[in-house]
């Protein structure tokens, strides 16, 4: 069977336009003597549908379109698998629609509907023959690998999740290097046909790289990451194949990769948005300048408009020095890039407000008036906002970002990239073609955009003069890798106070980075649009908005834990079972001495420790002289012997046993 996995980028929703681009792909792939093409999963309604799915007429649009394209494509030789998520009993199911000779069969729902459970819950992958070859729909690797009926030829697997820079599974042929996908398609005797989307769809963005690999978990062909292509493979299953080269095979590089992914995200985003050209502010550091190479590699220089506004806060020599390096340095990144700049002069941003004294936050005055200067541009333009904010200044001072005017951008393409990250991104960038000033790609950039994020985050916070100036003293010593690293152990990895980097060099610096973490969750709601490309941007980490609680250690105390607590209070009921017992053996024992005429003393005796011992101990004494005499009585012809007499039944010698034998 010869297999095809159409790695297209298509805008999210654009129900006619996929129809009309799989069958372009259909015609083609059936061309090469195809027999199955399948199509990326998130075409239709992304991978974070929401509200979408249980709307009743996308779900009328979407199986209409579907089965247009079915009849569409029913004489071109390959049947389709087209995923897609629907709606099923109130839930979201990701389906799989097997097209061919003009009809569409949903398989899952097809499965569950035989076994008798309509239910979303169940996973079982679908499995299907085209050309006299099992296939099975496969949408999560690991669990999905385990269920595979023996005797499948080939697994299709559907990349859900979207590309993550330290995750090696959403990596496409590139995370195979990294010990990914092989140990599945083994585990399964089948070959693995991984169908990778590519693009960007909502906050989610594809790598693409999709790849066939043979029951040995060898890849026998692979795609281009980050292009669109139609990998065509034949799928022959119990044969000898020829396993491509690992130098052929795409090879990860973070930066690369990240850059690439970021490029895709402005370059669909703006699109979606119906425009053709993006405006963005050029304030002379490491952030916004890197924007504008991105911006310019996504939608070419022509498409690209920065804005650079004159400071009005400039009264000493030093500070006019600084501002006439600040502007040559954005007129040498326009020029590099050969993009528009725009200038312009605000003034004196208190006499725009009509104030006759200074601003108390002239600075955050100016910032808010700055946005809207690059916001006019934008409309005269018609053209998309973009945000040079960080996921260091989302987690530090959003207020500061807002005030700036975040909330006026379309999307913040390193929203979810720390601080010290745009470093080696911006090596990168200037690797492939020198357009950053040197001055911008270096540690001392970003130490200066710190200071600013760390300066705006201690000012949102005026009330107590005192505080303040405690808090900025204890920032104000961190170096940049210190305060990202501890930034990521909490908030990509959601590690403890007690785990942070920072904790073991400076535990009250570790602690104000948390609580401004907690404190900035209200205002990062309102924050632009990110791409996800980090093991949890802050669109997936909520916490109250209102939370007053921040994670300050245990102080040396040792982790609390429900278990713990658990076993404590089992531990509890199993010593009152044990006092109640012991205190109804002391009643029966207390009732038998009554009985039998022992004296209080005895009692005690009895009820003891050792007297239980010695109980037990003549106890088993008793039984094996029992079962002795019992066993000698038996035999034909022998008199018994002592201490039993009579007819082969026991009789008590007075003096011969403990108490309770003779009793």
């Amino acid at each position: 069977m010869k297999l095809a996995l159409a790695q297209i980028d298509l805008r999210l929703g654009d129900l006619e336009g996929a129809r009309a681009r799989i069958a372009d792909q259909a015609r083609l792939a059936a061309a090469q003597g195809t027999d199955l093409l399948c199509t990326p999963a998130p075409l239709f309604a992304g991978m974070q549908p929401t509200a979408l799915v249980g709307y009743p007429n996308y779900e009328h649009a979407l199986l209409r379109c579907l089965r247009d394209l079915a009849r569409e494509t029913a004489h071109a030789g390959a049947a389709l698998l087209v995923p897609a998520v629907v709606p099923l009993e109130g839930f979201p199911l990701m389906e799989a629609f097997l097209l061919r000779e003009g009809r569409c069969i949903p398989l899952r729902a097809m499965a569950m509907a035989r076994s008798g459970r309509m239910d979303a819950s169940a996973w079982e992958p679908p499995v299907f023959d085209v050309a006299g070859t099992r296939v099975a729909a496969v949408f999560d690797a690991a669990p999905d690998a385990r269920r595979i009926p023996r005797g499948c030829d080939v697994a299709v697997l559907f990349q859900t999740s979207g590309f993550c820079a330290s995750d090696g599974a959403t990596h496409g042929a590139a995370g195979v290097a990294d010990g990914h996908f092989a140990d599945e398609a083994v585990r399964a005797g089948s070959w693995l046909a991984y169908m990778a989307p590519v693009g960007a769809f909502d906050e989610t963005v594809f790598a693409g790289a999709s790849f066939v690999m043979d029951d040995a978990g060898s890849v026998v062909a692979a795609a281009p990451a980050f292009e669109e292509d139609l990998l065509v493979c034949e799928v022959r299953r119990g044969t000898a194949s020829h396993a491509l080269d690992a130098r052929d095979l795409p090879r990860y590089e973070r930066d690369e990769w990240l850059w690439e992914a970021l490029r895709l995200y402005v370059r669909d985003t703006v699109e979606a948005r119906g425009r053709s050209c993006a405006a963005l502010p050029l304030e002379g550091d490491l952030p916004s300048s890197l924007l504008a190479a991105l911006a310019v590699d996504a939608l070419g220089s022509r498409n690209v408009v920065g804005v650079l506004c004159a400071r009005s806060d400039v009264f000493t020599p030093r500070q006019e020095e600084l501002e006439r390096r600040r502007v040559e340095r954005v007129r040498e990144l326009a020029s590099n890039l050969n993009m528009r700049l725009v200038e312009r002069d605000q003034g004196d941003a208190s006499r725009r407000m009509d104030r006759d004294v200074p601003s108390r936050d002239g600075a955050g005055l100016r910032a808010g008036i700055d946005a809207l200067c690059v916001a006019d541009v934008a409309h005269g333009l018609d053209a998309c906002i973009l945000s040079p904010l960080t996921k260091t200044d989302a987690a530090l001072a959003p207020g500061a970002a807002l005030v700036s005017g975040a909330a006026l951008a379309d999307a913040a393409p390193f929203g979810d990239i720390y601080l010290t990250a745009l470093e080696f991104l911006a090596r990168h960038r200037n690797a492939l073609a020198p357009a950053l000033p040197a001055g911008l790609v270096s540690l001392a950039a970003v130490e200066e955009r710190l200071s600013s994020i760390l300066a705006a985050a201690v000012a949102s916070r005026p009330a107590d003069a005192a505080w303040t100036g405690r808090m900025a003293a204890l920032l104000a010593g961190l170096e940049p890798a210190q305060v990202d690293g501890a930034l990521e152990a909490h908030v990509d990895r959601d590690r403890p106070f007690e785990e942070a980097p920072l904790s073991a060099r400076s535990p009250e610096a570790a602690a104000v980075l948390l609580m401004l973490v907690r404190r900035g969750e209200a205002r990062r709601r309102s924050l632009p649009p990110a791409p996800m490309v980090s093991a949890r941007p802050f669109a997936e980490r909520a916490w109250p908005a209102s939370l007053a609680w921040s994670d300050l250690g245990r102080d040396g105390e040792e982790p609390e834990r429900l278990a713990d607590l658990v076993e404590e209070e089992s531990h509890r009921i199993e010593e009152l079972g044990a006092e109640h017992g012991q205190r109804v053996r002391g009643e029966i024992l207390g009732l038998l001495g009554s009985l039998l005429g022992l004296t209080p003393e005895q009692q005690a005796e009895l009820a003891s420790e050792e007297g239980q011992r010695r109980m037990r101990e003549s106890a088993e004494r008793f039984e094996s002289q029992l079962r002795q005499a019992l066993s000698s009585g038996d035999d034909a012809g022998e008199e018994p012997e002592e201490p039993f007499a009579g007819q082969g039944h026991p009789t008590a010698l007075p003096g011969r046993f403990p108490f309770f034998s003779q009793n």
